[in-house]
């Protein structure tokens, strides 16, 4: 089949969740169709990314909307009852491009990665139209608010209705909608239900299409014999990433090194928040940012402790710590979207007392903590593959065959 890909941002570095999705969906696509990429980008410096995508892409064309220029829409368009997120990447020259290359491509397919580009295919019936919310969005934020400052958390008390009835009006234009685990489905389902179903048109087509693992990238090696160490991967700049990372670094590593008192921890991931770097160099933690060999340094730590308190979807670097063979200790907000079997894949815990405990517990005792990730690894092998999504389109393309 021939697709139109469409991305508001490049997907590529694949550094947080939604480029690393959307880089794996083209690379698994391509092997099998036809696909050109439109994306926007915020600055001419991203166009050098472009070539490490070029193999899977026939065609590739940008939209250069500057940040200002996105921001300065937002604010002038904040009377229209769309949310900030799809008034941000409201673009009339990315609505020009959208409807030449589907005027003249014949595409089969348009695959619309994230609610805020739906704007720009929901008023169409043609081609097959695929919406890949990923997440349900107005979840995350609205488990969120309680831990937002003061102005943040009235700022998305009003974005919050915007954002639901957004969702619920976007998956009923669309001929099928994506979701990455099976309790967002049932979140966009409880909440569409009504609003879709209920007015003469059929509920919704509703789909999971989990995220997968490089498990031949992510493996794991021989851990070196050293200092008890904690380990959190995730990309720093985003708001559920930042209280982790600030729960781990000013609560729970203080605890248990009242215990073990030479355990570090390291905080990895692209472009840290100044609240993150803030917390480099506090009695054994350091900020490493992105680093070249994230497989080493899962490699090079004891326990992998994600403590989120309000997150979406599936965290794909909790999937990527246990693929390594890394034990995890988690939140049931977190399993939640990957349903492993708590005390067997990995260990819950939910309030500090318990995480303290649990991670103190597990840093000494290395038998559970070797059963704990081979345990888990072979959790990640078996239920998520990137290659779900070709399976997908495979069926797709049936069923538009006949």
């Amino acid at each position: 089949m021939r697709i139109l890909f469409l991305t508001a941002r490049l997907p590529y570095p694949p550094t947080r969740g939604d480029r690393l999705r959307a880089y794996h969906f083209l690379r698994v696509l391509s092997q099998e169709h036809r696909i050109t990429l439109l994306s926007f980008i915020g600055d001419e410096s991203e166009a050098g990314n472009v070539n490490p995508l070029r193999p899977f892409c026939e065609d590739i064309q940008l939209v250069h909307r500057a940040p200002w220029q996105s921001a300065l829409g937002a604010a002038t368009g904040a009377w229209r009852p769309l949310p900030l997120q799809a008034l941000y990447y409201r673009s009339p020259i990315m609505r020009g491009a959208v409807d030449r290359l589907l005027a003249r491509g014949q595409f089969d397919a348009v695959y619309v990665h994230l609610f805020r580009m739906a704007q720009y295919v929901s008023h169409r019936f043609h081609p097959y139209r695929i919406l890949d919310l990923t997440d349900a969005i107005s979840g995350e934020v609205a488990r969120s608010l309680p831990y937002r400052d003061p102005l943040w958390r009235l700022i998305y008390r009003l974005e919050l209705p915007r954002i639901r009835r957004y969702e619920r009006q976007m998956v009923g234009h669309f001929d099928e909608t994506w979701l990455i685990s099976e309790v967002e489905r049932e979140a966009v389902a409880a909440a569409v239900g009504a609003g879709v179903a209920g007015d003469g048109r059929p509920p919704p087509n509703l789909r999971v299409v989990p995220n997968g693992v490089e498990t031949e990238r992510y493996r794991p090696q021989v851990r070196p014999v050293s200092q008890p160490a904690l380990i959190f991967v995730g990309h720093m700049g985003v708001f559920h990433n930042i209280d982790a990372a600030e729960r781990l670094a000013e609560v729970i590593l203080p605890r248990v090194r009242e215990t073990l008192p030479t355990a570090r921890l390291d905080l990895i991931g692209a472009e840290p928040a100044a609240r993150v770097r803030a917390l480099d160099g506090r009695p054994g933690v350091r900020v490493l940012g992105h680093v070249a060999d994230l497989n080493a340094a899962l490699n090079e730590a004891t326990v992998f402790v994600a403590p989120l308190r309000f997150a979406a979807g599936v965290q794909n670097k909790v999937l990527e710590a246990m693929a390594a063979g890394l034990p995890v200790v988690t939140t049931a907000e977190v399993n939640a979207g990957l349903r492993a079997t708590p005390g067997e894949h990995l260990l819950l815990a939910e309030d500090d007392d318990a995480l303290v405990a649990v991670t103190t517990t597990l840093l000494g005792d290395a038998a559970e903590r070797s059963r704990l990730g081979q345990a888990g690894r072979a959790f990640v092998r078996e239920n998520f593959r990137w290659e779900a999504v070709g399976e997908r389109l495979r069926e797709i393309e049936a069923r538009l065959q006949a």
